[in-house]
């Protein structure tokens, strides 16, 4: 098949499936508008933190298949990397400007794990986990993917493991952007732990 017919199939695929409101499907039953709701967000954290925290789970693990998911499709049926990094990144655009959602979605935080994980499974799951534990303490989602980011580097250097087509450096480039957005904020403001941020 050609190639650019696979990326557009890959593209397409990805955007649609990370346009599933996982967060809004599961909250209906319970007749929540997330919208309304806490931060306003369409996310696991907000359904987390004001719905139900094993919905909210539930939320951010489907959220976080839909950012795996079109990476494993593409390994599985022997792409090269390059499409893992169309799928993968199309799920997250789709969660942050899902077509089934008006085009209103999260950060991305979720599916963005997914993919973290699909690309570099232990480097990334210990990021996740250490990214969420911060998330818990300091309810904060910026400094959580913040220290996921910069946990995935050094676990990564640690084990010697492969990054798929120098992924490392868009996760670097991440971390310096969010690092300037954190401490903008501080600047501008103050942080305090506790204070309401995006999922």
């Amino acid at each position: 098949m050609d190639t650019a017919v696979l990326v557009v199939a890959m593209l397409i695929f990805g955007y649609l499936l990370g346009s599933i409101p996982f967060a809004k499907l599961f909250t209906m039953r319970a007749g929540v508008d997330l919208f309304e709701t806490g931060t306003g967000n369409p996310g696991a954290a907000n359904v987390f933190r004001k719905v139900d925290r094993r919905i909210g789970a539930a939320v951010f693990f489907a959220d976080a298949l839909k950012g795996a998911l079109p990476i494993l499709i593409a390994w599985a049926i022997g792409m090269s990397e390059a499409f893992w990094f169309v799928g993968g990144y199309a799920a997250v655009l789709g969660h942050w400007y899902p077509v089934f959602n008006r085009f209103k979605g999260g950060a991305g935080l979720a599916s963005g794990a997914g993919v973290a994980v699909a690309l570099l499974p232990l480097p990334g799951l210990i990021g996740v986990t250490l990214g969420m534990l911060v998330i818990a303490k300091l309810k904060s989602s910026g400094h959580g993917a913040l220290t996921g980011l910069i946990s995935i580097l050094i676990a990564a250097a640690l084990i010697d493991a492969d990054w798929p087509l120098g992924a490392e450096w868009p996760a670097m480039a991440a971390i310096v952007v969010l690092a300037f957005i954190l401490f903008g904020r501080a600047a501008a403001r103050g942080w305090k732990p506790g204070r309401k941020d995006r999922d």
